[in-house]
């Protein structure tokens, strides 16, 4: 295998390069050649131009590209560029696929788009993925493409337009789209595909989550419009730079346990943020930041990888945001893959990353592409890439802009967990109850709401008991308060341990204790009721010895509020109590 990159400035020079002796005997001796045409041009005659001169010299040839947001060759970040990069297979073969797409068919054309793969034939190494993720839902397309399972890397970028958010094209041949896919599968036995990609982003806010999602936009965050939090936190307004501004710091979020990031790019008449990749309703997350000296000891670790893989071409795939954060030190991530081999790509609106697992479209990712033909060399000089990363080494002010944001970051990290801590630990004093530990009222209302939200809206039960110590007065006037509070307190230890994980436990009152038990019928509730009884009776309580309690007991019923279910629990135990006490009384609707 071999790769060329070349910068294309005027065609004349373009096409002299396409038939100089390099080019030429690269074509000549090449089984299968690929081409991909990076540009920051949305222009279709401009695209149309390229792909035809290319055709044109080499005929064999596949022929791919996208819009972009950034360029890379050699390694180097360019801007305003557009790029073309050859690779050569010794033995492999290239395949195309390229398909427009309407919106609403995506998870369809995913699933074509997988058999089209697969009737291609066998040895697939790779499938590269381009599209247009702000015309069509790309992560609807993966989740269809994953549908059958898929047993090799698939990567790859959405196209993008400078921030204009307007247009993206992808093209394939003689093929343009603004709503399509391109896809260029890799396939030989000899062919080796590695993709590894990281993030490099911190949490900053506190913890938020999604509470109502519409597609792709998500109206609210906590109950309130969606753009409230970037007003709110960093002073952002809605208005035509919004998504320059707001770049930097997208929802980060975990699935999988993995650090996903997911970047709004519009805001909609009613305050919710747009956004090309899926976002769900319930989803926790925190507002996050680049941080360059995470970013770049994760690229350090890549290169390490890229270096152990012995790789003939490496394709990037990066987010625009890196490039908008690292501004001119951009070069410190991507110019060491150059030390390693030929590093070739483009930076995106969304990156496609499938290594285990479903395809998936991260946001504000590198994903970085090992590809080398034959056996895996051992990689000599791991000094050239040192000396890429660490190019000013005796220049105390080098690279002092990223240290300082790191700083800045590690800085807003721990205030934010010291204001967590805090704010948790006042949380807990107001929903506990001081003597026992246990909810106190005030949490066990928001608890009984919350149980009467479930069961009106998936007609689940849920049952509540509501207990109380008898002859308790008698235990302060003969013994005193401090005596009276040990009971209590002992009285809550058992109720404690006796209950199951999911039923909510807290003290009502005085001596009263009041248990949510969700998901259960009167007939599950009464037996659980009874079995407190008889543990109670047969405790020996501090200095009083033996103490009993009676028990009222209430079930939801359809078409029922709170009040009429606590005023069934509340007879229900004055029976138990008039009827002689220590006893367990239910009370049916009334």
């Amino acid at each position: 295998m071999k790769h060329l990159t070349y910068t294309l400035d005027n065609f004349d020079a373009f096409g002299a390069y396409l038939q100089s002796h390099a080019v030429v005997s690269a074509y000549d001796d090449a089984a299968s050649v690929l081409v991909q045409i990076f540009t920051a041009s949305t222009d279709i005659q401009l695209c149309s131009k390229v792909m035809a001169q290319v055709t044109e010299q080499m005929p064999k040839a596949v022929v791919v590209g996208s819009s972009t947001v950034g360029e890379i060759a050699d390694g180097n970040t360019l801007t305003d560029q557009t790029v073309v990069g050859f690779t050569f297979f010794t033995s492999s073969k290239v395949d195309c696929i390229a398909l427009p797409c309407k919106p609403g068919r995506e998870h369809a054309l995913g699933q074509d788009f997988f058999k089209a793969v697969t009737a291609i034939g066998d040895d697939i190494a790779g499938l590269l993925i381009l599209a247009t993720p702000l015309s069509i839902d790309a992560t609807a397309f993966l989740n269809g493409l994953g549908s059958f399972g898929i047993d090799y890397p698939v990567f790859g970028g959405g196209a993008g337009d400078y921030a204009q958010m307007n247009r993206s094209l992808v093209f394939s041949g003689t093929e343009i789209f603004t709503h399509g896919i391109v896809g260029v599968v890799l396939r030989g036995p000899s062919l080796r595909v590695d993709c590894q990609t990281y993030l490099g982003w911190r949490p900053l806010s506190k913890e938020m989550i999604i509470t109502k999602v519409d597609g792709m936009v998500v109206k609210t965050v906590n109950d309130a419009p969606a753009f409230d939090i970037y007003s709110r936190y960093l002073g952002l307004a809605n208005d035509e730079n919004f998504f320059l501004n707001v770049l930097e710091f997208p929802f980060l979020m975990k699935r999988n346990e993995e650090d996903i990031a997911r970047v709004p790019v519009a805001v909609d008449k009613d305050g919710g943020l747009q956004f090309v990749a899926d976002i769900a309703e319930g989803e926790r997350f925190r507002i996050g930041y680049g941080d360059p000296s995470l970013i770049l000891s994760n690229a350090e670790d890549i290169h390490k990888t890229a270096m152990t893989l012995s790789p003939q071409a490496i394709f990037l795939y990066t987010c625009g945001c890196r490039r908008f954060l690292m501004q001119d030190q951009t070069n410190l991530e991507t110019l060491p893959f150059q030390a390693v081999a030929p590093a070739f790509g483009f930076y995106t609106y969304g990156e496609f990353f499938f290594r285990e697992g479903d395809p998936q479209l991260l946001n504000s990712a590198m994903v970085a592409v090992c590809l080398r033909e034959g056996d895996i060399a051992p990689y000599a000089d791991e000094s050239s890439t040192k000396r890429q990363v660490d190019q000013n080494p005796n220049d105390p002010y080098a690279h002092q802009h990223s240290r300082i944001i790191s700083r800045l970051v590690h800085f807003v990290n721990a205030v934010t967990h010291e204001l967590e801590t805090a704010n948790q630990s006042i949380l807990k004093m107001s929903t506990t109850d001081q003597l026992t530990g246990l909810n106190n009222r005030r949490k066990l209302d928001e608890a009984l709401e919350n149980a009467m939200g479930v069961a009106q809206r998936y007609k689940e039960p849920f049952s509540v008991i509501l207990l109380d110590m008898d002859h308790f007065k008698k235990v302060n006037d003969t013994h005193g308060h401090l005596v009276g509070d040990q009971i209590l307190v002992h009285l809550a230890d058992i109720l404690r341990h006796e209950i199951r994980e999911a039923d909510i436990l807290g003290r009502w009152g005085g001596e009263e204790f009041l248990l949510i038990l969700p998901h259960t019928e009167m007939d599950q509730a009464l037996p659980t009721a009874e079995k407190l009884r008889r543990v109670i009776e047969q405790t020996r309580f501090p200095v009083v010895e033996h103490k009993t309690s009676s028990f009222g007991v209430a079930t939801y019923n359809e078409g029922d509020d709170l009040t009429h279910i606590l005023e069934r629990a509340d007879r229900a135990l004055y029976e138990a109590k008039k009827a002689g006490r220590n006893r367990v009384q239910a009370q049916s609707a009334s």
